[in-house]
């Protein structure tokens, strides 16, 4: 019997061509693609005829409702979360409107000691956790998520661009560094008002009313306002189990 011959191990920096044993891996995964979408379309499809193809409409109702309700729970889980992140940046953003005023004033405090703006920039961390590993939804419903996301990291890259001008010792790099952390902190609150807008949407929509979650935002900020509604009003009996 001829004696097999040892290969070498390859070099893993050169590219290794596909094996015949590959593509028949890949043509059994496609099989079972195959075999699955065979089975929904017996559950979700009447076969009527040769030619002939009508939806089970008893089975695309359960299906519509299913992913309906999947939706309402998003909303209200996006509703909760913005609840507890908007109550740990309240006080966030007042501090930051003290130590870089929107109008451009003097401040009135003395600069935060390093414990302070440690506290600051953790305070924006846990508040972005609220936003982390959402499963995507409806165009709406991410849109409102993404800007919230934006917005804390927003406040976040002020809070730092504020402790960056703390340390700098030449004045007007000082100036400059505590110009740009006000102006971070002003595009957080704009896009924070586009994103709490639509997520007073989404909670109409969902039968819970309206939920007003805005950051303060000085006038002439740009920044979105409430609507003079009260939260809760519009709130639909039964609609969905709000926390």
């Amino acid at each position: 019997m001829p004696t097999e011959k040892r290969r070498s191990t390859p070099d893993t920096t050169e590219e290794v061509s596909p094996t015949p044993a590959g593509r028949s891996a890949w043509w059994l995964s496609g099989g079972a693609i195959v075999a699955v979408g065979a089975v929904v379309a017996a559950v979700v499809f009447h076969f009527a005829g040769d030619d002939e193809v009508t939806p089970d409409a008893g089975r695309v109702a359960e299906l519509e409702a299913s992913a309906g309700e999947r939706d309402l729970e998003q909303v209200e889980e996006l509703v909760h979360h913005t609840r507890a992140a908007h109550e740990e940046l309240l006080p966030l953003v007042e501090s930051l409107d003290e130590v870089v005023p929107t109008d451009g004033s003097e401040t009135g405090r003395d600069d935060p000691g390093p414990d302070e703006l440690e506290g600051w920039l953790e305070t924006a961390e846990e508040a972005g956790g609220h936003f982390d590993d959402v499963p995507s939804g409806e165009t709406d419903y991410n849109i409102a998520h993404a800007g919230l996301a934006n917005s804390v990291d927003l406040l976040g890259s002020s809070v730092a661009a504020y402790a960056n001008a703390l340390e700098a010792e030449d004045d007007g790099l000082r100036e400059d560094m505590a110009e740009l952390a006000g102006d971070l902190r002003t595009q957080a609150v704009q896009s924070w008002s586009v994103a709490a807008t639509q997520l007073d949407v989404l909670s109409i929509d969902a039968g819970h009313g309206h939920v007003h979650l805005y950051l303060p935002a000085a006038p002439g900020s740009g920044a979105l306002e409430p609507d003079p509604a009260e939260d809760g009003d519009g709130a639909v009996e039964g609609g969905g189990h709000d926390h």
